[in-house]
């Protein structure tokens, strides 16, 4: 897997299939996402991309809360090449950076800088200035803007939805069982 940091010197990408997010612990419903993704670039002849951030967003939103990440950025890397995926950018976020508008995130990285093919997220996915490209209006421009979307259904763990949030809720209660098992990999107390 090719690893960016940032999108200066990007090459051209062979009709990119593009997943955005955090992805930290790439967890079940990650790997669900990152498959649909690889096998989506397949179908079209193109270039699986995963667009993350560093740091992960919440800890420059929110610096004085009780978030941690469940693993450091270059294991979330080894664990997202591990599921095929063909190019991986690391986008730094900052302050100045989240003031961007979900709008402007797909026009200017997505399809300007990326040329992007098609976009893969989940029913959950929301991002851009206060998260307000949720996933019906992500959907609604990227159809505007003539850039193929594909929806991938919630990855489920006994009637709940796999997220991090979760995962995060029962490492701070050390239930490593359902972490494991949410993960899909044994967890590292040492991250």
């Amino acid at each position: 897997m090719q690893i960016f940091n940032g999108t200066d010197h990007l090459p051209e990408f062979r009709n990119p299939v593009v997943a955005v997010g955090a992805f930290d612990g790439v967890h079940l419903g990650h790997v669900r996402i990152l498959r649909f993704l690889c096998e989506q670039a397949e179908r079209v002849d193109g270039t699986s991309v995963v667009m993350t951030f560093d740091p992960h967003p919440r800890t420059v939103l929110r610096p004085d809360s009780d978030f941690f990440t469940i693993n450091p950025l270059e294991q979330n890397l080894q664990l997202i090449e591990k599921q095929g995926v063909d190019v991986a950018i690391v986008l730094p976020f900052t302050m100045e950076f989240s003031q961007m508008t979900y709008q402007q995130f797909i026009r200017d990285v997505i399809m300007g800088t990326l040329h992007a093919h098609t976009l893969v997220m989940g029913p959950n996915h929301a991002f851009g200035r206060h998260r307000e490209g949720h996933h019906d209006s992500i959907k609604e421009y990227c159809r505007d803007h003539n850039l193929q979307v594909v929806d991938i259904p919630e990855e489920m763990w006994h009637s709940a939805g796999v997220h991090s949030a979760v995962i995060r809720d029962h490492i701070r209660r050390k239930d490593w069982e359902t972490v494991d098992a949410m993960l899909g990999y044994n967890y590292s107390i040492s991250n």
